[in-house]
């Protein structure tokens, strides 16, 4: 394996933001020039005329959506939008912005806590993360039940939603949300065998499938799945619900015909966190050292081996090169005090040997001891503790800390209220409102 590289990349300054936002525009002090009365006024096509806003209109759409497409963020493209009609025309159309997610995926702008806590700057996705103020994201619009209604997954815009079961039932009652559109629709219920029991059940929302950059269908950005994986005494099945397709409007089930092979003889087993990359789910199985994986496409489980001993709160699963599969293990140095980020890529195809390999390590900022909140929006998100104050009686305010999965960067992304790192926090990845057009 490759010598692995060491990084300590610096977090940015706050005095950084404060140069960036104090930009004076040209000629701070000018003042315009007084005309002449008699002066002639400048002709249309004189050298001396600005470009109207009519001559710049005329540039064709095809070359404007190009241009358009290299706007480095969306709070920029968002700003855009507001330059005219014709340029928000353009910006909101649905084929257009499903060009530019391709090529800017939606970034990470918040925690789905309560209350939402969102990007702060100097962080990148600060400005984007503003627009979201008031947003419902706990969906009180919803038909009252019995039961309150749960957060269990926010995808693409999406927020899904169920009225948590009884113990070893499957949920009843599920609903897909847009918050930003105040949407909803209610799905049929999960349907469910009453004879056997539901050891471990999982509610989460899937992409629709297929090549949707070359899907031009005027439903395609209304297109989702919902997913219920549900292990059971002696098998492992996936409910999958479609919102569009042969089988749209109804649940249908795929086995997982090698589970008891999986963990055979272990009855200590759990499944970790559920990770996403390349159109792959994914879950640590802790007791056995397996890595499950569900491919969206072919709805075909696999596994490949762990190393042993690998925390569910201190390891996360991302999308590499060149297609392969990365790993992010967070290692504590106690005789420094110290904290890295170990980058590993799963080496290895087919039926031979699969093997991890060391790319790259981060040091992460000192005087924190650290956990794994998640991934989106090409980011892995840490929570950091601040290390005790022997001098002082307060309570340390946690921060949160942003890894950018490009160029492996640390950056403060906001400070937090404490929140419980052992409990699945949900992420919020997504483009300003003016951006985000119905997805229900």
């Amino acid at each position: 394996p490759p010598k692995p590289k060491f990084r300590s990349p610096p977090l940015r300054s706050p005095l950084d933001s404060t140069l960036m936002a104090s930009q004076a525009p040209p000629f701070p002090g000018a003042t315009p020039t007084p005309s002449s009365p008699d002066a002639p006024a400048a002709p249309p096509c004189s050298p001396d005329a600005s470009p109207t806003v009519e001559a710049q209109a005329a540039l064709p759409d095809h070359l404007t959506e190009e241009i358009l497409l290299r706007v480095p963020t969306a709070a920029d493209l968002a700003r855009a939008s507001m330059a005219g009609p014709s340029l928000r025309r353009i910006i909101t159309d649905h084929s257009f912005l499903r060009r530019f997610r391709t090529l800017h995926p939606p970034p990470l702008l918040g925690i789905l806590s309560d209350p939402f806590l969102p990007a702060q700057p100097p962080h990148p996705s600060a400005a984007a993360a503003r627009t979201l103020a008031g947003t419902d994201f706990s969906c009180s619009f919803l038909p009252s039940r019995e039961q309150p209604w749960r957060r269990c997954d926010f995808w693409d815009g999406r927020a899904l939603l169920c009225v948590a079961p009884d113990a070893c039932d499957l949920m009843r009652d599920v609903a897909v949300c847009d918050p930003l559109h105040r949407r909803y629709l209610l799905l049929p219920p999960v349907p469910q065998d009453l004879s056997n029991l539901v050891y471990h059940w999982e509610l989460f929302l899937a992409p629709a499938g297929g090549d949707e950059s070359a899907d031009i269908a005027a439903d395609t950005p209304f297109r989702f799945r919902v997913m219920c994986l549900a292990e059971y005494q002696t098998h492992l099945v996936l409910f999958i619900f479609s919102s569009s397709g042969p089988r749209a409007g109804q649940w249908h089930t795929v086995a997982f015909d090698g589970w008891t092979a999986l963990v055979a003889g272990i009855t200590d087993h759990a499944f970790g966190r559920r990770h996403y990359a390349h159109g792959c789910f994914c879950w640590a199985i802790r007791g056995i050292n397996k890595l499950l994986l569900l491919d969206t496409g072919t709805m075909e489980f696999s596994s490949v081996h762990l190393q042993p001993g690998l925390s569910d709160r201190l390891v996360a699963f991302v999308a590499a090169r060149e297609g392969r599969l990365g790993m992010l293990a967070l290692s504590h140095n106690p005789l420094y005090d110290s904290y890295h980020l170990w980058y590993k890529v799963l080496f290895g195809t087919g039926d031979g040997p699969r093997q991890w390999q060391t790319e790259d390590v981060v040091r992460l900022p000192h005087d924190y001891s650290y956990c794994i909140l998640g991934v989106a929006g090409g980011y892995l998100l840490l929570y950091g503790i601040p290390d005790d104050d022997p001098d002082s009686f307060e309570m340390p305010e946690p921060n949160c800390f942003s890894l950018n999965l490009q160029t492996m960067k640390v950056e403060q992304f906001c400070a937090s209220e404490p929140i419980t790192p052992l409990k699945s926090h949900l992420l919020c990845a997504g483009f300003p409102p003016s951006l985000s057009p119905p997805t229900i």
